[in-house]
């Protein structure tokens, strides 16, 4: 029978091909693929970098799209080099064309100058014409050039800004100083700031000076590096998500009186980079504005005692998220905590992370499963992640006489039993060799960030 005499032979001829699949997809379909396509730049946070160009080039039904749509548009990774400042600028010009495309679309773009970058105006300047569009900027070791720039701005200058991110940024340089840091900034609108390895030492009041304006903030990160003069506390009722470091230099520095510092009644999610030269009883007691965390992550070096541990295990109820460094920690204590026929710690926890532990015996492996058998079985435990490096910590930090019980530490036993368990149970179990590659402390707590 001819395809004229048979009304479904055009499409049946449609499923069979592929490309026809493709070329037929509605325009606002077929452009959330291309938002899916985005890859991510090379930072912490994973944002989508610029959108592949030669999509747009494979048919025009994709190119009429892909020009419809300006949000695929809007996503810019911009590298300023000493290479891409002088004669035709390839980088330049694409950035351009992404700016005139993405229409009135907000923007979200990194900013990141290298060392051997002479001049520093060309793409800045650039996006500042679109200062009106921009939604997330991430400044990757700007330089006081980029702060001058933002401290010349009103407030009225950025009226879509929800999400500012400093990164290898030292604020105590001498041009600086002089001067007012970032300035009349809409600090107040920002739902998102954070800070990553921000040098504000010596001159930590203008750190705090500026955190203190975040009163709308809900997800917060930053180090700190010195005291808070004032006596009130900073109120942030819409905080929901706190990532806090404390610098490893700064010994005078408590993380509980940092802590004190802030007024967030509304806090789900809590992640703490502590240095071993805290209190192994950091946490302890637990602050009431803490007992109903969900998402509590523990990381750095620091070594917590057993009645730390239990202690905050105990007063925090509501814990559905636990993430552990095991660097300094009782891991066999731990495990025993954990598990349910033991004690009713945590009982609505549902995630649960850690670290390699020190070799204290194979008892301690042998409780982790147990301890995992009962969660998964009884307890509803829906993930667990193992992370394990070659050299998951320094083994300057273990005690001489410990050496050759690192070295011969049974990982293969561990990952072998780990992986038996997922597979025998079917239970979401996951094993990551590179510990270096990865840190609690770098990942967004809600899953998103834009």
């Amino acid at each position: 029978m001819s395809s004229q005499t048979n009304p479904d032979a055009n499409a049946t001829s449609a499923v069979g091909n592929p490309r026809l699949k493709m070329v037929s997809f509605p325009p606002e379909i077929l452009c959330e693929i291309f938002l899916a396509c985005i890859p991510a730049i090379g930072n912490s946070d994973q944002l989508p970098a610029y959108f592949p160009f030669g999509i747009s080039h494979v048919c025009r039904h994709w190119r009429t799209s892909a020009l419809a749509f300006p949000k695929i548009w809007s996503f810019l990774d911009v590298e300023q080099t000493q290479e891409n400042q002088e004669g035709d600028c390839p980088e330049f010009y694409l950035m351009e064309a992404y700016l005139e495309r993405s229409g009135n679309h907000p923007l979200t773009f990194r900013l990141a100058l290298t060392n051997e970058t002479m001049h520093y105006q060309t793409f800045l300047e650039c996006l500042e014409k679109h200062a009106a569009r921009w939604q997330n900027v991430f400044l990757e070791n700007p330089d006081h050039y980029h702060l001058e720039h933002l401290a010349q701005g009103d407030p009225s200058d950025y009226p879509m800004l929800r999400s500012l991110v400093c990164t290898y940024c030292d604020l105590d340089q001498d041009c600086i100083q002089e001067g007012p840091i970032f300035g009349p900034f809409p600090w107040s609108q920002l739902k998102h700031y954070h800070e990553y390895e921000v040098s504000w030492s010596p001159d930590c009041e203008r750190q705090w000076e500026i955190i203190s304006q975040l009163t709308n903030v809900v997800d917060l990160r930053a180090s700190f590096y010195g005291e808070y003069e004032d006596e009130s506390p900073i109120e942030m009722p819409h905080l929901r998500f706190a990532s806090i470091a404390i610098d490893k230099q700064e010994e005078e520095l408590d993380i509980e009186d940092i802590l004190n510092c802030f007024d967030f009644p509304g806090i789900q999610g809590l992640n703490l980079k502590l240095m071993d030269n805290h209190p192994v009883d950091a946490l302890s007691p637990v602050p009431n504005q803490l007992k109903g965390l969900k998402i509590l992550r523990l990381c750095g070096s620091l070594a917590i005692s057993n009645d730390a541990l239990k202690g905050i295990l105990t007063e925090i109820e509501t814990l559905t998220d636990f993430a552990i460094e095991l660097r300094g920690i009782d891991a066999g204590y731990l495990f025993q905590l954990l598990t349910p026929s033991t004690s009713e710690l945590v009982p609505h926890l549902r995630a649960l992370r850690t670290t390699h532990f020190r070799p204290v015996a194979d008892e301690a492996l042998d409780v982790l499963l147990g301890m995992l058998r009962e969660r998964f079985g009884v307890a509803r435990l829906q993930r667990f992640e193992f992370f394990l490096g070659p050299r998951p910590f320094s083994i300057l930090s273990i005690p001489p006489e410990e050496w050759e019980s690192f070295k011969t530490v049974p990982s293969t036993t561990m990952f072998d039993k780990l992986e038996a368990m997922r597979v025998d149970e079917g239970w979401d179990i996951r094993v990551d060799r590179d510990w270096q590659e990865y840190d609690f402390w770098r990942e967004e707590m809600d899953g998103k960030f834009l």
